[in-house]
């Protein structure tokens, strides 16, 4: 967020994927005016310069940020963060998901998440940068936590993931038709858009080509298949959706076996 020369009002906001939005139409470039904004990456926020002129050295200075999704509108001191971060000798930084930071391929290194920009000896442009998380994303543990729009069904509709550990088979000698141990097991957790748990299944027995099914908040119910052996990716349904569990487009990420087990994670359209 920047102004010059009390006026000139712009923000950006740039998202982990490296793409930036322009904001420069204001209602109001003016002293404790409430500018409002709507971001597909952040949602709803709203910009407040709350000083002006001599508290500035000339122009408008010190804006408070607010999130809708960030604690309703919890509001932010950006100048006595950016303040507190000048402090730190590992400077500010911004977070670790979604959107916001300049530079997607630096990484935290301490918990501010606002600092100032401005342009060496000029007292007529302020600007400022902070970390914010996407929508439904947190920015470290026990930190800003942002929570979209939850539907009447309640769940946070849009992009949902699924974690799986898959156990492997304790005899796998023995007849799976009567023996639980010749077949894999598996611990089954969905969440929501906004990285809440909606629906889980714990040591689920897993006979091969046939689908554990996961109840949640869902209107769907989610299909999770092993198959015969070990190197045999795991299978995915839900809705119109199927895919294994190295597909890319759904963003999955499994691990090889260790301690008998294997686990990843995957996204999915809800």
């Amino acid at each position: 967020m920047k102004t010059e020369k009390g006026g000139n009002c712009h923000a950006d906001v740039t998202c982990s994927d490296g793409k930036t939005r322009n904001y420069d139409n204001w209602g109001g470039c003016a002293h404790q005016v409430v500018n409002r904004f709507d971001d597909p990456g952040i949602g709803p926020f709203t910009i407040t310069w709350t000083k002006k002129d001599d508290d500035c050295s000339d122009g408008l200075c010190a804006p408070e940020l607010a999130l809708e999704y960030v604690g309703n509108y919890f509001v932010f001191d950006v100048e006595a963060l950016s303040e507190e971060a000048q402090k730190n000798a590992d400077s500010a930084t911004l977070c670790k998901v979604g959107c916001s930071r300049p530079d997607p391929e630096s990484e935290p290194s301490s918990e501010n998440i606002c600092q100032a920009t401005n342009i060496s000896n000029t007292k007529t442009i302020h600007s400022n940068q902070c970390g914010v998380p996407a929508i439904g994303k947190d920015y470290g543990p026990g930190k800003l936590d942002s929570q979209g729009p939850v539907s009447e069904a309640g769940y946070a509709t849009g992009w949902c993931g699924i974690h799986v550990v898959q156990y492997q088979k304790e005899e796998p000698a023995a007849d799976p038709a009567s023996d639980p141990k010749a077949n894999y097991h598996v611990d089954v957790t969905l969440y929501d858009s906004n990285e809440d748990k909606i629906g889980e299944v714990l040591g689920a027995e897993a006979p091969a080509g046939e689908a554990v099914s996961v109840f949640s908040e869902l209107p769907y119910v989610m299909l999770v298949t092993a198959q015969k052996v070990d190197a045999d990716p795991v299978l995915f349904a839900y809705s119109d959706q199927s895919w294994a569990y190295a597909d890319a487009e759904h963003h999955c990420n499994f691990g090889q076996y260790d301690s008998g087990k294997r686990e990843g994670d995957c996204g999915f359209s809800c």
